[in-house]
């Protein structure tokens, strides 16, 4: 599997999202964290708890395409940049919407969302770059006509 995901990621060599991901010093972000704290409120019995590092970039993805979370537990079961970005390996679980949903509440609630948020965007700004969130950037599709058999 690890060669899966290494060839994988050559193959989208240049992504831009995978772009952002190396540039993040993702260890300054999570400081803010508090890992034992995640860790213990994740740890109350079930089964494993996701990793709340990939759980907090899933969050940054929907931040910045403007993603629900249903849509965005959709997009990170077919988008192979969002899993990468994220470090969800492909065909293992992958959190749903009510999931993402709680962990940013917890989030919120510990103050602690809006300055990683802070932190990711000072970062990106010392290489001159910004993310603007997207809006409409994954589109339903409908089918248009009913296809009878002849």
């Amino acid at each position: 599997m690890q060669q899966a995901i290494a060839n994988a990621k050559a193959n989208l060599a240049g992504d831009p999202l995978l772009t952002l991901g190396d540039l993040i010093q993702w260890v300054e972000v999570e400081k803010h964290m508090q890992a034992d704290y995640w860790q213990a409120m994740f740890r109350k019995g079930g089964r494993t708890p996701y990793d709340y590092r990939a759980m907090f970039r899933a969050l940054l993805i929907a931040h910045w395409f403007g993603l629900s979370y249903p849509k965005l537990e959709r997009a990170l079961r077919v988008r192979l940049d969002f899993m990468l970005f994220c470090g969800f390996v492909p065909g293992n679980a992958i959190p749903d919407a009510s999931t993402l949903c709680r962990f940013n509440g917890r989030l919120e609630e510990s103050g602690v969302r809006p300055v990683m948020l802070a932190e990711v965007a000072q970062q990106l700004e010392i290489h001159n770059m910004e993310v603007r969130a997207v809006h409409g950037a994954l589109i339903e599709v409908g089918l248009q006509k009913s296809f009878r058999e002849v």
